[in-house]
């Protein structure tokens, strides 16, 4: 059996000059299976979340011909695109709440009943009252699992394990996403909305099988079925889980003699990590990956492809299919790659191809470089700041707070996807396609910024260690670094 220690031998920072992380032989081990598999409904469930964040794409191209008995202009057009995300913060705080109060699993198993009200709504309006409806139902759902789905991911996983688990239900977006548009190519928009109910079934079937998290039951005294839960989390290796499930025990004792309540969410140990995500997601969303997301072949008509024997629509399920396999290669990446370095990786290059896109729609080029560099903007986007903020959601936020901080820094970047994807008619007519791409850019410079300067890392960090570091003064990473440098000088020091 593999002891935490063990564990912890092959990992280190890069930020300390150490060598990179090896592969863990337990990588395929029945543990790590077991994660796997915890993973799945998760990701069976997000998949509809992503396919009601794709819908507008398929959805308002045919709602807008002249023939269609739902007629559509391009104002309502910006409400369907938008008011999912304009409902998400609603289930966001409502989870935040929920997650603490009756459960993470339990939670899940109302989002999906949530997600297929949402669906049938969208698919049986006969006009766009009944739509909004629909797609607000939707939203709603969005954010109730995708809180509930982050924290569960983060408190029942191992620490070598978290990093692909808490980037899954992005995966499972980049998923429904892709299956969407497939499906609105060759299907009605209702058909389409009927097919959408099937992921979240799937899901509530296979969440009856799981056990709820053991941090969730130990909060709330049930111990001896948060050790249940923790030994099948953890393949059954008794000691392993019964040590967990101890020190769980002592550090939620040590909370409850401090007096803990919802008002420590102002202190810095838990307003650092909020801040950092807030700015975080707020440059994201300006970095233009939503707005691809939902507008994605009103976008690609703008650039100019019209002369291309290729239909907008083709571009578009190429860009979800990009968007898929680099879900992909981001867990990878995460098992791999410091949790910094892939962030700064995915900011420059994203910037670096927002301004070849939008130098090249100002000069009027016209050629298949601009789906090209429209497909590499997408996996640079997708490979790290797509799914950042879910690991965040999971990794960053204390314990003790994690439903609420989680459920706020969601609603808050929530919000900002809904106002960025309803101004952008605005945007479009006032900066033009090319100062749109531009804008992407500048904000992913900024984002890049943020990351190196605050991030800190959590690879193969346990999530208590996570904690500590925010117990310390200052909100900067590279400033840590500096104190670390200084305690191993002390160090040798005192060796010598």
């Amino acid at each position: 059996m593999e002891s935490e220690t063990e564990d912890h031998k092959n990992v280190s920072l890069i930020e300390n000059g150490k060598e990179e992380p090896k592969l863990p032989t337990a990588m395929y081990s029945r543990e790590f299976i077991i994660n796997i598999l915890l993973m799945l409904a998760v990701v069976v469930s997000a998949t509809s979340s992503g396919m009601a964040m794709g819908y507008p794409a398929v959805l308002l191209p045919q709602l807008k011909s002249n023939d269609s008995i739902l007629y559509t202009d391009e104002e309502m057009g910006s409400w369907i695109a938008s008011i999912v995300t304009g409902s998400m913060p609603i289930g966001s705080l409502i989870s935040g709440f929920m997650i603490d109060k009756i459960g993470r699993r339990v939670t899940m198993h109302i989002q999906c009943g949530v997600v297929i009200l949402g669906w049938l709504l969208a698919g049986v309006a006969q006009n766009h009252a009944t739509m909004l409806t629909g797609r607000f139902v939707s939203g709603v759902a969005s954010g109730l699992g995708m809180v509930a789905g982050q924290v569960y991911n983060a408190e029942v996983s191992s620490p070598k394990a978290r990093g692909i688990l808490s980037s899954a239900p992005f995966v499972s977006y980049a998923v429904g996403i892709l299956l969407v548009y497939a499906l609105g190519a060759v299907c009605d928009w209702r058909l389409v909305a009927g097919l959408s109910t099937i992921p979240p079934f799937i899901a509530i079937a296979m969440l009856f099988f799981y056990p709820e998290s053991h941090v969730w039951l130990i909060r709330k005294g049930k111990i001896e079925k948060a050790r249940a839960a923790c030994v099948w989390f953890r393949a059954s290796k008794t000691e392993k889980a019964g040590k967990e499930v101890e020190d769980l025990i002592a550090r939620f004792s040590n909370e409850k003699l401090e007096n803990y309540s919802w008002r420590c969410i102002f202190e810095p140990y838990c307003l650092k990590p909020l801040i950092i995500s807030i700015i975080f997601n707020l440059l994201q969303t300006l970095s233009g990956v939503y707005v691809v997301v939902f507008y994605a072949a009103d976008i690609i008509a703008e650039m100019g492809t019209q002369q291309l024997e290729v239909s907008e629509m083709l571009i578009a399920v190429l860009t979800a299919l990009i968007r898929m396999i680099f879900s992909f290669v981001s867990c990878v990446l995460l098992h791999y790659m410091t949790r910094r370095r892939l962030g700064l990786l995915s900011a420059v290059t994203t910037s670096l191809f927002s301004f070849i896109l939008g130098i090249c729609v100002y000069l009027g080029v016209s050629s298949y470089f601009m789906p090209i560099c429209l497909f590499l903007y997408v996996a640079a986007n997708t490979v790290g700041l797509l799914v950042l903020p879910g690991v965040m959601i999971g990794e960053l936020f204390p314990a003790r707070i994690r439903g609420v901080a989680g459920g706020l820094s969601y609603t808050l970047f929530s919000i900002s996807i809904f106002g960025v994807a309803k101004i952008y008619p605005f945007l479009k007519r006032t900066l033009r396609i090319y100062g749109l791409f531009s804008l992407f850019g500048v904000s992913s410079l900024l984002l890049c910024l943020w990351i190196y300067l605050t991030l800190p890392e959590t690879k193969n960090k346990t999530l208590h260690e996570v904690e500590d570091y925010f117990m310390e003064e200052s909100i900067l990473w590279t400033n840590r670094k500096q104190r670390d440098r200084r305690r191993c000088d002390n160090a040798d020091a005192l060796m010598k």
